[in-house]
């Protein structure tokens, strides 16, 4: 395990390193959707999920930052993963590595789980108009990914389907359950391609519902 947490930040240091050399883009920051004092902010927004919602967050550790710094235009998350509803209570399928994840498979946890306040700084919510039939493929496709239990890839390597990091796994999840490629952009890094967190929700598509930070 400690070889590839290694071979993960080799890779975002490089990869930052490159980025830091270009024209840096205007950063902007999701906006932050107060939700009531009266009830805690987690239960509040669970409210504001539907099937298909992407889940982001914003960790608290270093790897999570350098993750959130490869973002080219709003730096405010770095980890992410698809919400449903089964059997009355909400999980996100989401795809990790590092100590978090020993065994490097995708997961199922619980929405109190992935968006809990203990190793992160916030989380949101986004959405998108996708039709039942849409909404159904899309589930199949995450389930099928689950029960395969694909790895992380710490080779962040758009180009293969057998191994996927986080963006990623949403990024292609969508595609094919829309059968559509241009849903998303990409970024690219000195013709290095990959999906940053916010290809995912900073497009026409996507719909921001809450930006909740522990902080506030």
């Amino acid at each position: 395990m400690r070889r590839k947490k290694s071979s993960c930040i080799f890779f975002l240091i490089g990869l930052l390193l490159f980025s830091c050399r270009e024209k840096e883009k205007k950063v902007v920051v999701a906006p932050r959707i107060t939700l009531q004092s009266t009830l805690p902010k987690m239960e509040q927004s669970k409210a504001l999920l539907s099937d298909g919602c992407i889940v982001l967050r914003a960790g608290n550790d270093v790897i999570s930052s350098m993750f959130a710094q490869l973002n080219r235009t709003d730096k405010t998350f770095s980890h992410c993963g698809i919400a449903f509803e089964e059997d009355k209570k909400w999980y996100v399928f989401h795809s990790i590595g590092g100590e978090d994840n020993p065994n490097s498979k995708l997961r199922k946890d619980t929405y109190e789980k992935f968006v809990g306040f203990e190793h992160n700084l916030g989380f949101g919510i986004c959405n998108y108009a996708l039709t039942d039939t849409q909404l159904q493929k899309l589930h199949n496709i995450v389930l099928n990914y689950y029960q395969k239990e694909i790895p992380f890839d710490m080779q962040f390597d758009l180009h293969s389907n057998d191994r996927l990091y986080c963006a990623e796994m949403v990024y292609k999840a969508y595609q094919q359950a829309l059968g559509v490629d241009t849903f998303f952009s990409t970024t690219v890094i000195k013709d290095f391609k990959y999906v940053s967190t916010d290809n995912l929700f900073v497009n026409k598509h996507a719909h921001l519902l809450c930006h909740v930070n522990y902080c506030d």
